[in-house]
C-alpha cells in the first residue's frame, strides 16, 4: 500500500504536465433542429462546456468536452430545453513548437432535454481541425468540428433534430 501511495505521488508530476483543463466554447454554423411550415428554430448560437485534454506519447491526445447550448422550436408556443454533448475524440498533433496543427475525430453522445417530438439521446461521430498555440501556462485550441449523428427521427410536424452540425469552437486550458 505505501508503494502505491509512492508511486501515485512521483507520478502526479508528471500527470501534470500532460493532462489540460480548462473550457470550450464557441458558436454552431447551423440549427440544431430543423424544422419546416410555420415552425421555427430556437436554438442558442452559442456553445460552452469544461474540456480535459490528455496528451499522449507520438503526438496523440484524447480529448473529452461537456458541451451545453440551449435548443427548441416555436410552434403555437415555446419548446426549449437544454443540450448536452459528449464527445470523446482522439487527436494527432503536428509537429511544432509554438503552434501545432491537429485533427481529431470520435464518439459524440447527445442527451437533450424533454422536449415533445425530439429523441432524447443520440449518438454520432465527430471530425475536426485545429491550431493548438501554446503560450506560457496556458493552451489555445480554435477549430471547426463537423458531426455527423445517427438517424435523424422525424416527429408530426416536421420537427427533427438535424443530422449534420458544424461549429466553430475554441478551447483554453491550463
Amino acid at each position: 500500500m505505501r508503494l502505491l501511495a509512492l508511486l501515485s505521488l512521483l507520478a502526479a508530476p508528471a500527470l501534470s504536465e500532460h493532462l489540460h483543463l480548462g473550457l470550450k466554447g464557441g458558436a454552431p454554423l447551423n440549427d440544431l433542429v430543423e424544422s419546416g411550415g410555420s415552425i421555427s428554430s430556437l436554438s442558442s448560437r452559442w456553445t460552452l462546456g469544461p474540456m480535459i485534454d490528455l496528451d499522449l506519447p507520438f503526438g496523440l491526445g484524447i480529448e473529452f468536452n461537456a458541451l451545453y447550448r440551449r435548443t427548441g422550436y416555436r410552434d403555437a408556443q415555446d419548446h426549449t430545453a437544454g443540450s448536452w454533448d459528449f464527445p470523446l475524440l482522439l487527436k494527432y498533433k503536428f509537429p511544432g513548437v509554438v503552434a501545432r496543427p491537429y485533427i481529431s475525430g470520435g464518439w459524440v453522445y447527445r442527451n437533450i432535454g424533454d422536449i415533445p417530438r425530439l429523441a432524447a439521446g443520440s449518438n454520432g461521430v465527430a471530425f475536426g481541425g485545429g491550431l493548438q498555440i501554446s503560450v506560457p501556462v496556458i493552451r489555445l485550441t480554435p477549430e471547426i468540428r463537423w458531426t455527423r449523428w445517427e438517424s435523424a427521427q422525424a416527429g408530426p410536424l416536421s420537427v427533427q433534430a438535424s443530422r449534420n452540425q458544424f461549429e466553430v469552437l475554441v478551447g483554453l486550458t491550463f
